[in-house]
């Protein structure tokens, strides 16, 4: 992990070698002469320092350049081996891979925003990384720059792998050059009738890589379809606006909301038989209190094994990983109670976040409609100093501390004002507001404005209220204070009796959009894991990773304002497992309406939706039971729909004569639901 211990320079492993030119048949092992890894999520944050190396799939990329020129000039490379010392690892599949990448480039000085191009393909096939192993990387001759120095990106193609790599020492990486004698040419007899000699070429040395733009913007493509999908509502930009420049040196910032009543776990038991299977998920759960709708809830988190030590603290920490993975810089904790359970878990996500080391941060938010909001004002300021002292907790570089609240409004400006003085006099700290207003109205920004710093709203989950709303980012800019906007991906609510129709994964592009477009200076993706609202971004049984990946590549143009290079093509269907109209068979008496179908709001549909990332142009076929539709696609993001049906999902991604993605739904539609569940699942190629 990344704490201050081992963030020490690193010393002669990476220093400027001066063996001599290796001779012309052999083998040479090289160590790194520049090594570091950056991150999307600190884009201007040098990383150098640290002993250790990070790659995931979306934030953090490894760069490593070897001085390869002692090869002796009169050999030819045949094979060569990339050797890399994993410390730990959260990995579950194959992942990791390495790309060649431009040289030139000084550790010390590289950011995510400046980093060193990486635009090929893969030089290997995915590899596993295992804690407490080495891993052997073969690679091609060719990925051997003779005349300079030989540079590669490492990713591991796995949300929430948590790769640490060894750089220094005995374990650091190891580059191992195979090499043989260039062959004599064989000599030619000149014949003796009318000779001529024909001149033998120069060998051409192969250059050393160019930089290249570290984002290449790709517009949305509008597929082309050989048979008539039914057309995307959701509206696509042509142009990615540039989003403002936060005048903290800490830039924008990706926050989601986090519920401490659904953690990855509630009881360590099998997820077969444990308290989310038991009752949560069946409608006789608890007693039988949920039955009238079905169950409380319709998913939930990844299931897992039961684990030995301090499992909730293990859960936490694969909570942070699994948001900073994604994008993510920082959780704004939910404080429903101010004691018991829910205080008690609060204080463990920031102890979790601070062990991560990777600067993820924990912003204390008191829920105005729960116990803790009702709690008297001099408890509240004894809890968020506890709070304070945290080293995860969210400072500016002015030193003030981030505090938030739910449905702030509950209380007047007043009455926050009072509660930041007791902070100041009581406990020495400065306070930097960040409310969310239920009731983000002009009047209730404006009286918020003079206690903030920044100012969000809960939203809406319907992508055509969501494009049609007013523009709140400059009601906040126009009174000096910042915006942040809500991200979100939908919402259902048995126990409520409504849901909102979010059209497939348009409420999430929507989201973003708004979030580009009003220029806020902080996304708030609503919610991390509220599965009593159907609102998750978490790694569930529903979606699995799906809404994380695509958020991410939003998240990263949201922050950079350029769109993403796509690196490998990924394909993510989205539907539900039963018509919006069906009707429940096992005795559900409460059901869930639409919450909003009046104006601009994006009506209930029955819809399957292909969203396709590819880096070049591919044919896209969706089938949903006995239909199939083609589409010819460009590089870029594409999106289109199809009717619903009876059956099962599958997608797949040809290019020329190879299936480049592929992904078939695990959830099979049916007209004849046990309970009703109105939210959209999701499947992905990456899976």
């Amino acid at each position: 992990m990344l704490t201050a211990a081992v963030a020490a320079t690193v010393g002669p492993a990476f220093a400027a070698s001066s063996v001599p030119v290796a001779a012309a048949t052999g083998s040479l092992q090289l160590t790194p002469s520049q090594a570091t890894f950056t991150a999307s999520s600190q884009p201007t944050r040098n990383f150098a320092q640290y002993d250790v190396l990070v790659a995931t799939s979306q934030v953090y990329r490894t760069f490593l350049a070897f001085d390869t020129t002692r090869i002796a000039p009169d050999s030819v490379v045949t094979s060569a081996t990339l050797s890399l010392r994993v410390r730990s690892s959260a990995a579950n599949k194959p992942g990791l891979q390495v790309r060649a990448a431009a040289a030139g480039w000084t550790a010390s000085k590289v950011t995510s925003a400046n980093r060193p191009a990486a635009p090929g393909a893969p030089l290997n096939a995915p590899l596993w990384a295992r804690a407490a192993t080495t891993v052997s990387v073969p690679l091609p001759a060719s990925a051997i720059v003779r005349t300079g120095s030989t540079s590669f990106e490492i990713r591991y193609d796995q949300l929430s792998a948590g790769i640490y790599l060894a750089k220094g020492g005995v374990d650091a990486p190891k580059l191992t050059v195979n090499y043989a004698a260039r062959p004599e040419p064989t000599s030619t007899p000149v014949p003796t009738a009318t000779p001529s000699t024909t001149p033998s070429p120069t060998a051409t040395p192969r250059p050393t890589s160019t930089p290249a733009p570290t984002a290449t913007p790709t517009p949305t493509v509008t597929p082309k379809p050989t048979a008539t999908p039914t057309p995307t509502p959701t509206p696509t930009t042509t142009a990615t606006p540039q989003p403002p420049v936060n005048p903290s040196s800490d830039g924008v910032k990706v926050l989601a909301q986090y519920f401490t009543q659904f953690p990855i776990s509630i009881d360590n038991q099998p997820s077969a038989t444990d308290y989310y299977a038991r009752n949560y998920l069946t409608p006789n759960g608890e007693g039988g209190a949920h039955a009238t709708y079905g169950g409380f809830l319709r998913d939930r988190p990844v299931g897992r094994a039961p684990l030995a030590g301090d499992w909730q603290m293990a859960d936490a920490r694969t909570e942070i990983d699994q948001a900073v993975d994604a994008g993510i810089d920082g959780y704004a904790i939910d404080l429903l109670n101010l004691d018991g359970y829910h205080w008690a878990h609060a204080l463990r996500m920031a102890d979790a976040a601070a062990a991560d080391g990777r600067g993820f941060v924990i912003v204390p938010q008191v829920d105005m409609t729960t116990s803790a909001g009702k709690s008297a004002p001099a408890v509240i300021a004894a809890k968020l100093a506890v709070l304070a002292t945290k080293s995860a907790q969210y400072k500016l570089p002015d030193g003030r501390v981030v505090i938030g609240a739910f449905k702030a409004e509950a209380q007047p400006p007043s009455w926050w004002s009072a509660l930041f003085s007791t902070l100041s006099k009581q406990y020495g700290i400065r306070v930097a507001f960040m409310p969310t207003l239920l009731n983000a109205s002009p009047a209730n920004i404006t009286a918020f404005a003079p206690v903030s710093y920044a100012i969000g709203d809960w939203g809406t989950r319907n992508p055509g209220n969501i494009l049609a709303g007013p523009d709140n980012a400059a009601i906040a800019h126009k009174l000096g204070v910042k915006w942040a906007q809500s991200v979100s991906v939908q919402d259902e609510r048995p126990n409520q009796a409504f849901y909102q129709e979010a059209g497939n994964l348009g409420t999430l592009r929507a989201s973003w959009k708004r979030a580009v477009d009003d220029k806020a200076d902080f996304a708030q993706l609503m919610v991390w894991n509220d599965y009593s609202e159907g609102t998750v971004f978490a790694p569930s049984y529903a979606h699995g990773n799906a809404f994380l990946e695509v958020s991410a590549y939003y998240a990263e143009q949201f922050r950079t304002g350029k769109t993403p290079q796509i690196t490998r093509d990924a394909l993510y269907v989205t539907h539900r497992n039963q018509p919006y109209a069906a009707t429940p068979t096992g005795g559900q008496v409460s059901l869930m309406r639409p919450m909003s179908t009046t104006g601009t709001a994006t009506q209930p549909r029955d819809t399957v939706e292909l969203q396709a990332f590819l880096t070049a142009p591919a044919t896209l076929t969706l089938k949903v039971g006995s239909s199939s539709t083609v589409v010819k696609a460009e590089a870029g993001v594409t999106v289109f729909t199809v009717p619903l049906a009876v059956g099962t999902v599958s997608a797949s991604a040809v290019r020329g004569t190879a299936t480049v993605a592929q992904v078939t739904s695990p959830y099979r539609v049916t007209a004849t639901p046990a309970v009703q569940d109105l939210q959209y699942f999701a499947a992905s190629s990456t899976d």
